[in-house]
């Protein structure tokens, strides 16, 4: 029996010291891989506020061609310095590379309303786009209604807070200027599969301001006025890369545009220019595991170039 017992004990001794020495193994390990893990985290984190500084660094080139290219002439075209995209740079162990787009080339939609009210000629570019891009042409009114600050609805396809209160998943319309394009998958006869065919032509920014005809596309072009075929957009678009439009005037006088000469002489410039004030950088940037990418809306204005907002990632 003593035999017995003594081999126990043993034998229990011997446990003990494996489930010790395993113990000790694992806190080991354990110690190794968080200090891996720690290490292979501060080097991410490291690398992602260095691609951080680069992007800025990116954005910060931008705006300098920008505000470079701002007394060039009294007009912006594609064919400028500031149209060029940045070829990819290796900096400090990182590879940086961005360019400049203009958001004027797009139909801003908070110009359909102007002083609280509805712009006539604002409201027949956009149901013109609509319409190209076989979407609903009503649904221009709801987009208003989204905008103007009022509750009453602007007819059948309109649409207010009463409407969207009654969804599912209710909300209320904004009633303000939109600060992003994409609130337009909120607005009733919208979703995201229309918001992908209107997205290349769309803008939300801030006030009114005038379609660039120097750098808008074919699709913009043709909605300025009903006389504007696509065809003749395109054609527009072809010419004016050897011979930008230094005014309006220049613009109403191509031979594409002869029938829709007349119509023309009723736009404003508060509805078609050559110039263009807002931007949006388009930056990145890569650092080993990091990688950043960054889009900066941009106002030139005089002797500066002002960041009016910041995005992270693709939009």
């Amino acid at each position: 029996m003593r035999r017995g017992v003594g081999m126990g004990e043993g034998g229990v001794a011997l446990i003990t010291a494996l489930l010790i020495v395993s113990l000790a193994t694992i806190t080991m390990v354990s110690m190794a891989t968080r200090q891996r893990i720690q290490a292979r985290t501060t080097a991410i984190l490291l690398d992602r506020d260095q691609s951080w500084n680069m992007v800025l660094g990116g954005e910060a080139w931008a705006r300098a061609v920008l505000l470079r290219s701002a007394g060039e002439n009294g007009w912006d075209s594609l064919d400028e310095q500031w149209a060029a995209k940045m070829a990819p740079m290796d900096v400090e162990g990182a590879t940086v590379w961005g360019w400049n787009e203009d958001m004027q080339s797009r139909f801003n939609l908070n110009n359909l309303i102007v002083n609280g009210k509805q712009d006539g000629m604002a409201m027949a570019m956009f149901e013109r786009l609509l319409d190209r891009l076989d979407l609903d042409p009503l649904t221009a009114t709801a987009v208003a209604d989204w905008i103007d600050a009022d509750s009453e609805s602007g007819g059948a396809m309109g649409a207010e807070s009463d409407a969207y209160s009654r969804l599912k998943f209710p909300y209320r319309a904004a009633n303000q200027p939109m600060q992003s394009a994409s609130e337009l998958m909120l607005v009733k006869g919208f979703d995201a599969k229309s918001w992908d065919k209107i997205k290349p032509y769309v803008i939300a920014l801030p006030g009114r301001t005038a379609i660039n005809v120097n750098t808008a596309s074919p699709q913009v072009l043709s909605v300025l006025v009903a006389n504007i075929s696509l065809s003749d957009a395109e054609e527009l678009v072809k010419t004016r890369f050897m011979q930008p439009f230094k005014d309006m005037k220049s613009f109403r006088d191509h031979p594409n545009l002869v029938q829709a000469k007349a119509e023309l002489l009723g736009l404003t410039e508060n509805h078609a220019d050559v110039k263009s004030s807002f931007f949006m950088v388009h930056a990145q940037a890569e650092m080993g595991r990091g990688r950043m990418i960054m889009q900066s809306l941009v106002r030139r204005a005089g002797s500066a170039v002002v960041v009016i907002r910041r995005s992270m990632g693709k939009e």
